[in-house]
């Protein structure tokens, strides 16, 4: 489905509807965001063109994956080999998919060998927020923040609360969550529980001559179990101590070696304890320390030394990263806030490729100014990090905002950003045909962005322009004779503009998007690999005595699977639905199914050329508890 006419026609209904829908921030009290500057502000002051999903927003999609809530995103370009579990990536404004920075509850969570983080294995059930800020933000982060950061907070609960819920659907599929809180005036505990199970479905579809895929024809199953524990306790006025723990763990099958117990079994952790000391009624100080890990075990049956595509037939990659961060926030006044703070950061890597080195450290100092005026705010911040494995970056940002009303604004900003080398792009040991390149720069970037946004109480409008220069992207140069390696050695350029428009009518909730870009390679001309150019989504749901109705359309135009412009990939159009019955203040009961019209589509091909399907029309019922 062609995008053009279609996301028009659609959007200019929604505009042409004036009273329509809200996004849950739209309330009497303005939602916090931490991400955007690392402090807490309020979505009214931020500078920075951000989306919160709150658990309401989760809960009233029934989304059952990240990837589905993701998908709604201003922005945001999605790739998948396949349904649950199946290997994902994230194109956020254009960008590489390993130029996003994702933290849980402040630690980034990712494989330090391949620079991307596995985000199908993230359990949307142990999620309470997700907070996406989109452009540059190195100056306070550093490495991988050139198209945005995602955080992601685990669920924390301010009263005592017991939740659980059951369900099952197409694909046999099942699913268990059960979460309960502990609190009272100084302390509070949540601890979470889930657990997944789906026989999937076939994901290798057709070759290139529409012929189907018979050589691995298995369904491509996937299960993931996970624990999440969230506390906090308050000593006093003047001192808090938190401290998080989340662990994701199964197993994901996949196809391409004609085997149907070919299978990767996953372990993802993080985990942090933190201390808030409010020294004065001007100084905080904040500590925090952690770890996070990526564990990824290949297992391919079967394959021996005679066979076509013969490749070892286990493979184990497991990566460690430790965070220590220590932040002072002075609050010079009601109008001025400065912020300085320090981060050390150690990757480690334990694998059954011997890299040439398993660890490196990076130490940064960062540092912000930040001026709250009734009428105009303003944000300067500066990194300065020291990498072992490529020496020193600094990056800078500045940002600004002029309010022309109380409803309208405008903002503007510029920053620099970079994205380090991965373990495999300077350390992969030497074969016949590939080697590491230890001489590696990083990646960086400058962006410029302008904005226009419109609130009131119930409606929200957003217009963004942004342009983003990409320099000494480090692409695969092949040398043959010789032996190949990654260089710096490609430059692109971004264009883009997001428009979000977000409306209520007193039963009525709309929320809907529409972001175009323009990823370019600057030397080829030529459209940057796997992400689209147009996206757009629009939901509608509906409210009255305990029922509710919703409906969401979700658009994509075409995409090139490879660099040079080549296995052109269409576009696509699916339509979701969903019913929720309140049937006492206790229990509810759900129901949705995702791609109504039962389209046949893809996102992704194998290096053969056979398409990875997407998933048919599913259906979906769950019973949910609450106390």
């Amino acid at each position: 489905m062609s995008i053009n006419k279609t996301s028009t026609s659609l959007l200019a209904f929604f505009i042409a509807s004036s009273g329509f829908a809200s996004a849950t921030e739209m309330n009497d009290i303005p939602s916090i965001v931490v991400t955007a500057t690392r402090t807490a502000d309020t979505v009214d002051e931020t500078l920075f063109p951000v989306s919160i999903i709150s658990r309401d927003d989760i809960k009233r999609i029934q989304a059952k994956s990240l990837y589905e809530v993701l998908q709604t995103i201003p922005g945001i370009s999605l790739s998948a080999d396949g349904g649950l579990g199946s290997n994902s990536s994230i194109s956020l404004r254009g960008t590489n998919s390993g130029h996003v920075l994702i933290l849980v509850d402040g630690m980034p969570i990712h494989s330090a060998t391949v620079g991307t983080t596995a985000i199908q294995f993230l359990p949307i059930a142990q999620i309470e927020r997700i907070e996406v800020v989109r452009g540059s933000r190195s100056s306070l982060y550093g490495s991988e923040a050139i198209g945005g950061v995602i955080q992601i907070f685990t669920n924390n609960a301010e009263k005592n609360s017991f939740q659980a819920n059951i369900g099952g659907g197409s694909d046999d599929t099942k699913d268990l969550g059960l979460n309960f809180t502990l609190a009272n005036q100084s302390s509070q505990l949540t601890a979470s529980l889930s657990a997944m199970e789906t026989n999937g479905y076939d994901f290798l579809g057709y070759d290139s001559y529409g012929v189907k895929n018979s050589g691995d024809s298995d369904n491509d199953g996937y299960n993931n179990y996970a624990l999440s524990l969230n506390g906090q306790h308050r000593f006093n006025e003047k001192f808090q101590m938190s401290a998080m723990f989340l662990n994701s763990q199964g197993k994901s099958f996949f196809d391409g070696y004609s085997d149907d117990k070919t299978h990767l079994e996953f372990d993802q952790q993080a985990m942090n304890i933190g201390l808030d000391i409010n020294i004065s009624n001007w100084y905080t100080m904040k500590f925090k320390a952690g770890q996070s890990k990526d564990n990824q075990e290949n297992h391919l049956h079967n394959l021996g030394a005679n066979n076509a595509y013969w490749v070892e037939g286990y493979t184990s990659f497991k990566t460690t990263t430790e965070l220590f961060n220590w932040q002072n926030e002075f609050q010079i006044n009601d109008a001025n806030l400065f912020t300085l703070g320090s981060d050390y950061q150690v990757d480690k890597v334990n694998s059954s490729t011997n890299f040439s080195a398993d660890s490196r450290d990076n130490s940064a100092i960062y540092g912000q100014f930040i001026h709250y005026g009734e009428q105009i705010d303003a944000q300067l911040s500066l990194r300065y990090d020291d990498n072992e494995a490529f020496g020193s970056h600094t990056t800078w940002g500045i940002n600004g905002g002029y309010a022309l009303t109380q409803q309208l604004r405008l903002t503007a900003s510029l920053a620099t950003a970079f994205k380090a080398p991965t373990f495999n792009d300077l350390y992969w040991p030497a074969d016949a045909y590939f080697k590491g390149n230890p001489d590696l720069k990083p990646e960086q970037s400058t962006s410029a962005d302008l904005g226009i946004s419109y609130k009131t109480h119930s409606s929200s409008y957003s217009l963004n322009y942004y342009q983003t220069e990409i320099e000494q992207l480090i692409a695969y140069v092949n040398s043959y004779p010789d032996i190949s390696m990654m260089e710096n050695v490609n430059k692109a350029k971004i264009k883009g503009i997001e428009l979000t428009i977000q409306q209520k009518y007193q039963n009525w909730l709309l929320q809907t998007q529409l972001s175009t870009n323009n990823p370019v390679d600057d030397d080829t001309g030529h459209t940057l690999s796997r992400r689209s150019k147009r996206n757009a989504s629009i939901s509608l749901d509906y409210q009255n005595n305990g029922l509710s109705y919703g409906a969401s359309a979700i658009l994509s135009s075409g995409r090139y699977n490879k660099i040079d412009e080549q296995d052109y990939i269409p576009g696509y159009g699916v339509l979701n639905l969903r019913t929720a019955w309140e049937v006492n203040k206790n229990w509810t009961l759900k129901a949705k199914v995702n791609n109504v019209f039962d389209k046949q589509y893809t996102l992704t091909k194998d290096f053969n050329g056979n398409d990875y399907q997407q998933p048919d029309r599913t259906v979906y019922i769950s019973a949910h508890y609450t106390y």
